[in-house]
């Protein structure tokens, strides 16, 4: 994990992803691993709100650093920048300027692909 964010308890929903200093529009806030389960696959409630689509027969999971804490706004603070189907990483930048102990939230309904850096 980087020095730009903490993983703790938060008022929208379980764990969430947390400013430690103010960060700057465009800074890189995390790169995770990523681990891929078949669409089709019955995942345990506990894991299928961390899935991120990731192609038409995979979803993926983020199983390092901060990626699968971050909470869902539908103004976000962050966004996933790149996908790296090869490597199997997401890497998550800010998508405004996030003050110090600020909540950073993704989107990451429906419309997901929309929310991707192009």
């Amino acid at each position: 994990m980087t020095d730009l964010v903490e993983v703790k308890q938060s008022p929208v929903h379980g764990k969430g992803v947390f400013a430690s200093r103010n960060i700057k529009k465009g800074e890189l806030l995390v790169k995770s691993d990523m681990a891929l389960v078949h669409v089709n696959e019955n995942l345990p409630e506990v894991l299928a709100t961390l899935q991120f689509p990731w192609t038409e027969e995979y979803d993926a999971i983020c199983i390092s650093d901060a990626g699968s804490f971050f909470n869902h706004s539908n103004e976000p603070t962050a966004q996933v920048e790149e996908r790296d189907f090869v490597n199997l990483t997401q890497t998550f930048v800010a998508k405004t300027d996030i003050i110090k102990g600020e909540e950073i939230t993704i989107y990451y309904n429906d419309a997901f692909e929309d929310f991707v850096k192009k």
